[in-house]
């Protein structure tokens, strides 16, 4: 066991892959064995191996339960339900089987602020807000620091069409994090969907002093100045964006080059 531990420190992945196996021969009963199998699992994206082995971690926890292992188990659940070409009914059985994987960590571990995000995430993407509310919340309020559980609140009040209580959150989020760029994101977001441009600019130039290369700081700030029609910032900032942005969001990307066309063809 410790020799695969080893190798897999030292991403040797085959060979600790093999060592681990042999552990687990040798006494089927190891949980830690398994556990560790199934990181080595979902390192390499075999994501049904690895739910395979963090369960075989469950059900030799024993005395010693762990809520790492629950934790782990639905985090290679959320994966599985977020994999490219899976049916919407499976993405909702794997969510919902996340969402008890969590509950389950939480059970033995319940100040697991990482689970309690998780838990909001996914019953944000099963469409149940106000769970998803209360789960970003207890985040927040067991690890303040943790500046994800602000901007996805906010940004689910924003996209359910609450701008003025996304900008609550997220205010109060960057008083306590105001160096982290994606706080001020989330408040230039939210200013931009109230019509307040100026205070939009104004947040998304701090994220893009925090972190200067960020597409989601260049997106917003070329877009806000567009609004008002400050054509050389908002170009200036959209090229910026569109070569950094890559295909992660193509119907941002599109919106930012229908922009840049439109203000040309204006000019």
């Amino acid at each position: 066991m410790n020799e695969g531990i080893q190798l897999f420190d030292r991403n040797n992945t085959a060979g600790a892959e093999k060592a681990i196996q042999d552990a687990i021969q040798l006494d089927s009963t190891y949980a830690a064995a398994h556990h560790t199998l199934g990181q080595i699992y979902k390192k390499q994206n075999k994501l049904v191996d690895a739910e395979k082995a963090f369960t075989g971690a469950i059900d030799n926890m024993k005395a010693e339960p762990q809520a790492e292992y629950w934790y782990d188990l639905g985090a290679v659940q959320q994966a599985q339900g977020e994999a490219d070409g899976v049916s919407s009914s499976e993405r909702e059985t794997k969510f919902n089987a996340a969402i008890n994987s969590f509950q389950e960590a939480l059970k033995l571990d319940p100040k697991m602020y990482r689970a309690h995000y998780r838990t909001g995430v996914l019953y944000e993407k099963l469409d149940q807000p106000e769970k998803a509310d209360s789960a970003y919340r207890k985040t927040i309020e067991i690890k303040p620091s943790y500046s994800p559980a602000f901007v996805s609140l906010g940004n689910m009040y924003i996209d359910y069409g609450f701008a003025n209580v996304a900008m609550a959150v997220l205010d109060t989020g960057a008083q306590i994090n105001d160096k982290d760029a994606r706080m001020w994101n989330g408040l230039g977001r939210a200013h931009f969907e109230l019509g307040q441009m100026k205070e939009a600019i104004d947040a998304y130039t701090k994220a893009k002093a925090i972190d200067p290369d960020g597409a989601d700081a260049l997106y917003g700030l070329g877009m806000a100045y567009a609004e008002l029609r400050q054509r050389k910032e908002a170009k200036e900032n959209l090229e910026l964006f569109l070569g950094k942005a890559g295909d992660a969001r193509p119907d941002l990307i599109k919106a930012a080059r229908d922009t840049v066309a439109r203000m040309q063809d204006v000019i």
